[in-house]
């Protein structure tokens, strides 16, 4: 598997224009899930977060990263082609939790809530300033995203921007099948979201 770096690559954070995805344990931490556990969790996170971008063409090495304990923050650098994020490193992603979760206790299974977008980002003295960033978390915790995670029982649920969605999935369907993406609507902190759900290996 791939060897997660300590510390993330530098990035140039003054207006250029990223595609960024965000991910969240869901539940991680529950009662039931010891510290022993949770740290198991965030290091296989990380390691399936890695090997599968890699796999996507989108070197993890040359990504940036933050850790957000129970998830992650990733930008691509903008001269990586990010269509990948859409197909087929979802699809990878979604594989290894099933394969995670099939050799794990039950306190150690998985699911996973991702969200995808594209924006500028910015940088001061204290760190990354972007509305784009604060909407890609908005879009992180829509109820919509949790309860379809939480319905299907499904390894990944994955909120994906209106934008993502006009200029990855409907101009290049074969990344993967405009078919599965269904709307995603709703109100996060005064934000209105109005996005799109993908599932992957769902019926929709």
């Amino acid at each position: 598997m791939t060897s997660v770096p300590v510390r993330p690559r530098p990035i140039r954070a003054d207006g250029q224009v990223h595609a960024m995805l965000a991910t969240d344990i869901a539940g991680y931490s529950a009662a039931s899930r010891d510290q022993e556990i949770r740290l198991h969790m965030h290091d296989a996170l990380y390691k399936m977060l890695g090997d599968a971008l890699t796999a996507a063409d989108i070197p993890w090495d040359a990504c940036y990263h933050e850790d957000r304990g129970d998830g992650a923050l990733v930008l691509i650098p903008p001269d990586i082609p990010a269509a990948g994020i859409i197909g087929p490193f979802p699809v990878r992603l979604r594989s290894m939790i099933r394969h995670y979760n099939h050799v794990s206790t039950e306190a150690a299974r998985m699911q996973l809530r991702a969200a995808v977008h594209v924006g500028p980002v910015f940088s001061d003295a204290h760190g990354l300033v972007s509305d784009d960033i604060t909407y890609l978390f908005r879009m992180l915790e829509a109820r919509r995203l949790r309860r379809a995670l939480d319905d299907s029982g499904a390894e990944l649920a994955m909120a994906v921007s209106r934008y993502v969605h006009q200029t990855m999935v409907l101009r290049h369907p074969s990344l993967a099948d405009p078919a599965q993406f269904t709307p995603l609507r709703g109100r996060v902190k005064r934000t209105s979201i109005n996005d799109w759900l993908y599932i992957p290996g769902s019926e929709h």
